[in-house]
């Protein structure tokens, strides 16, 4: 039994379900395969960025409709700080983020969480500073998403673009309009917010 099987029974017998036989089904048969699960829930994990308008295009045989219920009740997603998360963080996730965030605490922060960090790593060497780990599905610690990327997202509303070059002009010029004084409220919020991990054992911020 493949893992999306196991997350599908286990909610069912939560919900009260005792037999382990499928159920008989009439009229048209369901086009939500396990395969089709278990790729929505790959695309996720390549991106947690992705809209459902996204992956929708993406898996355009379910409706929309299906496939929100898929990411949500199925898999169990949630959104947090425009990235998917698991809504319930196993015991490890959050002593993950506890620790995590008592490191934090403890020692001079250079914080980093994108992809793009690694390719700066050598430059930080040569700086002989220390890039501290950050824990999995925590976006709500990470500046670069409950700061920079969620000011941005109020800015992009209704806004359409028709090329990637003019997306990538927008961007530039909203970067640009910032002061100094936006990204370091950014950073400067980081304390209290890894206090509060700690003291809620390592629950989500809201």
């Amino acid at each position: 039994m493949n893992r999306t099987s196991v997350f599908k029974w286990c909610r069912e017998f939560k919900n009260g379900r005792t037999s382990v036989h499928d159920d008989q089904r009439s009229g048209r048969p369901s086009i939500l395969t396990d395969d089709i699960v278990e790729n929505i829930e790959n695309a996720l994990r390549d991106d947690r960025r992705l809209t459902v308008d996204e992956l929708s295009a993406m898996f355009p045989q379910i409706s929309r409709s299906l496939l929100h219920e898929t990411i949500t009740e199925t898999l169990g997603y949630r959104k947090l700080s425009a990235r998917w998360v698991p809504k319930q963080l196993t015991d490890q996730h959050k002593l993950n983020r506890v620790e995590a965030g008592q490191e934090f605490l403890r020692r001079y922060k250079l914080h980093g969480d994108e992809t793009w960090m690694e390719k700066i790593k050598t430059y930080l060497e040569t700086l002989k500073w220390e890039v501290l780990p950050h824990p999995p599905y925590s976006p709500d610690i990470a500046p670069s998403d409950f700061h920079l990327f969620r000011s941005m997202a109020h800015g992009l509303a209704d806004r359409r673009f028709h090329s990637y070059e003019e997306a990538q002009k927008w961007i530039d010029s909203w970067i640009a309009s910032k002061d100094m004084s936006f990204f370091r409220r950014g950073i400067h919020v980081l304390p209290e917010r890894w206090e509060k991990v700690v003291s809620s054992d390592g629950q989500y911020l809201k």
